[in-house]
């Protein structure tokens, strides 16, 4: 009986997609750990494993397929989005305010996740924060900003992530949150 108990903790607090005070703070999930719900992308680039959006291009056959994951929910303009992140190899980009050009060909502007600069390590799970304000970003990685002043824009738009075909990449995300600020 004690073990069940403990084992049901372990579920709950293991497919938790808020932070301690994060929901008084107005952050809502983007991403429930269990399905994509509003999230829709190339089944052959994208998955599911346990609770993390799993991105690779290891077994992609050519680059006509989309590579983005885009949320189809809201039209965010003025946010901050928080979110892990863990890279094998290469970078990611996260599109903002972005347009669907379609099948997943995104336009507008973009932050690259990357461990080119080392903004990531390789392979290690990582706090990442985006605020899109009045046209502007900053990047934070583990409560540090990296990036300041980013150009953004005044609209609201689609986010997605997008990973690239050559060289293979991967990438996993999980606990995806977001707060409106207007």
């Amino acid at each position: 009986m004690r073990w069940l108990m403990i084992f049901g903790l372990t579920l709950c607090l293991h497919g938790q997609v808020l932070q301690m005070g994060e929901a008084s703070e107005g952050f809502v999930p983007m991403f429930n750990g269990r399905d994509f719900g509003r999230w829709e992308g190339d089944e052959q680039v994208w998955q599911i494993e346990r609770d993390r959006i799993w991105g690779s291009t290891d077994k992609m056959t050519g680059r006509k397929r989309s590579l983005a994951l885009v949320h189809r929910g809201e039209r965010y303009q003025d946010f901050e989005l928080r979110m892990e992140v863990r890279l094998r190899n290469g970078r990611m980009k996260l599109w903002v305010q972005s347009e669907d050009r379609g099948e997943g060909v995104m336009e507008g502007p973009f932050v690259e996740i990357t461990d080119s600069r080392k903004l990531l390590k390789v392979n290690e799970w990582v706090e990442y924060k985006l605020l899109c304000k009045d046209g502007k970003m900053t990047v934070s990685v583990n409560g540090e900003v990296k990036q300041d002043d980013l150009p953004a824009t005044a609209q609201a738009g689609l986010i997605a992530v997008e990973i690239e075909a050559v060289p293979a990449m991967e990438v996993r995300l999980r606990t995806i949150r977001i707060k409106t600020l207007k």
